[in-house]
Order: C-alpha cells, then structure tokens, then sequence
C-alpha cells in the first residue's frame, strides 16, 4: 500500500503529486461512479479543486488521502445532486393507461455510501476500522488493492500468487463479510445513539 507522504523540506510539487496520483484517483473516481464520463469529471474536477486549495495541504498526511477524500465528497454531492432532479410530467400527459391505476410513486434513493466509497477519505471512519480489524490481514489487503488502488484481478492474483477465480471468490467473501460488519456497526449506532 504505497502512498505518496511527503516529509522533506522541499517545497511540494503540485503536478508531481498528480502526475504519480492521476491514476489512483481515477481508478477510484470509475470504480465509485461505475462509468468513464463521470469517473473524467470526478477526476478533473478533484484535481482542480486540490490546485485550488493546495495552499492548505500540510504534507504532513499523504496527498493521496486528501485527494481521495475530495473525489468520494464531489462523488457524494454529485450523487445527491441526481437524486434531487425532479422528473417533470406534463400536465397534459394521460396518467391513466387502460390496465394501469392513476397512482404514481416515486422511490427514493438510497444515499448511502457502499462498503468502497466508505473506504476512502481522510482518515477512516471509526466503523470502518472497526470493519477492517475484523477482517483477515489477507481480507484487509485485497479489498484495499481491488477498491483503493484500483489493481485489476490479474494483478492482484499475480501478487497473492492464486489463481483469478480465487482473488474473485476471496473478494466477494470479503466484502460481504465487511458490508455484514458495518450493517452491525450501524445498527449498534442507531439504536445507542453513536458509536459503540
């Protein structure tokens, strides 16, 4: 799990630290929005961002932290900014069909951010580390590689030294093991009122 963390008294270098982070951070961008025209704009819009505001990077954590922090926020704003768009009917449009009611429902959307978007940001969330240490280190490292560093199964076979359809099957059973974890951290939450 490399990072780029810088501990020098040399001046930081912007386009250093996302020539050697341009990758991650899009990789994670297409891996939160499931598509390539949103994973582009998530990226470009991060980078932006973190230009912007790189005055106030410390280097004191690693870079790669922060800016995975404003990729899963600007995924998460751009999330509830869809789930908010009002679907327009015209006035003049039939809501009767022969066969259908005149009833019309609408569902919201769930917000909530999945096992992979939670995993990124500044620091990880006391329930997720609380997740994590629940895991096996094996458990630990592939969802990290799969989910944060974006490595393709092949590659994350090579480094396990086990077959494609095994990192498959050890992932699915690490997710699903971390996804029953939180869903108890979260549960636990609700009902005591903070973290437990």
């Amino acid at each position: 799990m490399s990072s780029i963390h810088l501990e020098t008294s040399e001046p930081l270098d912007f386009q250093q630290l996302m020539e050697k982070s341009y990758k991650k951070v899009f990789n994670l961008a297409y891996r939160l929005s499931g598509n390539r025209s949103d994973a582009e704009d998530l990226t470009q819009e991060a980078f932006y961002r973190a230009f912007r505001k790189f005055d106030t990077f410390q280097g004191d954590r690693p870079f790669e932290n922060w800016i995975f922090r404003i990729v899963t926020r600007l995924f998460l704003d751009m999330k509830r900014a869809r789930s908010r768009r009002v679907q327009t009917v015209s006035s003049d449009a039939p809501l009767r069909a022969d066969g259908y009611d005149d009833t019309v429902s609408f569902e919201a959307p769930d917000d909530r951010p999945t096992p992979s978007q939670a995993l990124v940001g500044d620091t990880l969330s006391e329930e997720l580390e609380h997740g994590l240490s629940h895991l096996t280190e094996d458990q630990r490292e592939l969802v990290w590689l799969a989910d944060v560093e974006g490595l393709p199964y092949d590659e994350i076979a090579v480094k396990f030294s086990a077959p494609v359809g095994t990192i498959r099957s050890r992932l699915h059973r690490a997710h699903k093991q971390l996804r029953r974890i939180l869903e108890q951290v979260q549960n636990k939450t609700h009902v005591c009122g903070g973290f437990a």
